[in-house]
């Protein structure tokens, strides 16, 4: 029996008994629909974590800062001064840019300045950073540009950075809407002189000028920055500190380290999936470290038991379908006990007798599994949009590997459950069924 009579004849059997095959593959279009719907709102939660996360920054740069800080101690039960073991220098900045999957390395300088515009300030917290690498870095900006290698006096200014009028007392200033100012229009400057606009104002300090050339977005943990090329920061921080020795009358009255190690450094990873191997390197060389990606699996951790509830509760579903598939194959035995003694008869093999079987089984798991899947994607949509409607963050995602992977699940547990109806079908007696009425 070749394999186009073999499927013709398995279409026909089906098709005999309509009702009892509709019911059945509807059996397994509900547990496909069940298991895809479940799994992928434990995929959209996994997405929507990230999605939070990423508000907050880049999942994929790693935030490394010097060893020596405050870390908890089991034994003792309480918080113990670490032991410093490395400085983050230029050479550690190094290192990291050997680390394999690494693909931009900056470190950080911040400071708290005052940002001018015209008659206005801001306080701004400045943070300079290589600005070659701040594309790679994921810094999103939404008006303008971002920093180039060849920048130096110019700055990207986060959307949630306010300006105010330093005439003004404290009280007017809170009372009043803060000022439009459009950055990427006007000229600016940046002062650590914290009496700037005053009559209190040292006019020894002269304010440097730089450039807006990009926007930040408004949301976010970098909405309050100011980005800037740290080598004009460090130039600023040693003028400010020059400045503070003159007003102390001492060399050694600045409290600001004169040590050239980083308050902190970033790491950019090339994939998601190498940011927590790349993270326990930068660890085993001595510095502290962190990332995004720890609390995004420290997200999923706390739900990886609701995923594996909604998991358990789609597949008891196939259960009942596989089931309903086996109860569906062993009745088609018994009606068609007379065709199968009468097919061993004229000359065909237990093998095509339960190749037939299995066909059978095969395009009932199939097809069920496909229209599953074509409800289990309006399933998808509709929880979206009422979530969506509801303002819940919670979602459902269908991915393509989850489509193709509940089809052909179904059709493997279509199969799986033709089987021991298949060897009844094989074992039969030739004789003993064309005797049978």
């Amino acid at each position: 029996m070749n394999t186009r009579d073999l499927i013709d004849m398995a279409l026909r059997n089906l098709l005999k008994r309509k009702l009892r095959t509709f019911l059945t593959v509807l059996g397994v279009v509900i547990g496909t629909a069940s298991i895809v719907v479940m799994v992928s709102i434990g995929i959209g939660m996994n997405q929507g974590f990230a999605q939070q996360l990423e508000s907050w920054g880049s999942l994929q740069v790693i935030n490394v800062y010097p060893s020596g800080g405050m870390i908890y101690d089991e034994a003792s039960d309480s918080m113990k001064q670490e032991k410093k073991q490395d400085e983050l220098n230029s050479k550690a900045v190094e290192q990291f840019r050997q680390i394999e999957h690494v693909e931009a390395v900056s470190p950080v300088v911040e400071e708290y300045l005052y940002l001018v515009a015209g008659k206005y300030i801001a306080d701004a917290s400045i943070m300079g950073i290589d600005p070659g690498a701040m594309e790679a870095l994921g810094y999103r900006v939404v008006e303008g540009r971002g920093l180039t290698a060849e920048d130096s006096k110019a700055i990207v200014v986060g959307g949630g950075v306010e300006f105010y009028d330093p005439k003004l007392n404290w009280e007017m200033r809170y009372a009043s809407e803060p000022p439009q100012v459009d950055v990427l229009q006007e000229k600016l400057s940046l002062t650590y002189d914290w009496n700037y606009g005053t009559r209190n104002a040292d006019k020894s300090i002269k304010p440097v000028k730089v450039e807006a050339v990009g926007k930040l977005s408004a949301e976010g943990n970098d909405s309050w920055r100011v980005i800037m090329p740290i080598k004009e920061l460090e130039k600023i921080q040693k003028d400010r500190q020059e400045w503070e020795k003159k007003q102390s009358g001492s060399q050694n009255a600045s409290s600001r380290s004169q040590s050239k190690e980083y308050q902190q450094v970033l790491v950019k990873v090339d994939e998601i999936e190498n940011v927590q191997k790349v993270q326990q390197q930068i660890k085993d060389l001595g510095f502290r470290a962190s990332s995004l990606t720890d609390e995004l699996e420290a997200m999923k951790e706390t739900t990886k038991m609701l995923r594996l509830v909604l998991g358990a509760i789609g597949a008891i579903s196939m259960v009942v379908a596989a089931i309903s598939i086996t109860n569906t194959m062993v009745m088609a035995i018994y009606e068609r006990t007379k065709e199968i003694g009468i097919m061993k008869v004229i000359g065909a093999s237990l093998k095509d007798i339960k190749r037939l079987f299995l066909t059978e089984a095969a395009f009932i798991g199939f097809s069920g599994g496909i229209v599953g899947i074509i409800v289990s994607f309006g399933i998808s949509f509709l929880v979206n949009v009422v979530a969506a409607q509801q303002g819940s963050t919670m979602q459902s995602s269908i991915p393509l590997w989850l489509a193709l992977g509940a089809v052909a699940f179904a059709t493997g547990v279509g199969i799986l459950a033709g089987y021991l109806p298949a060897k009844r079908a094989m074992k039969l007696s030739a004789l003993t069924a064309i005797k049978t009425e």
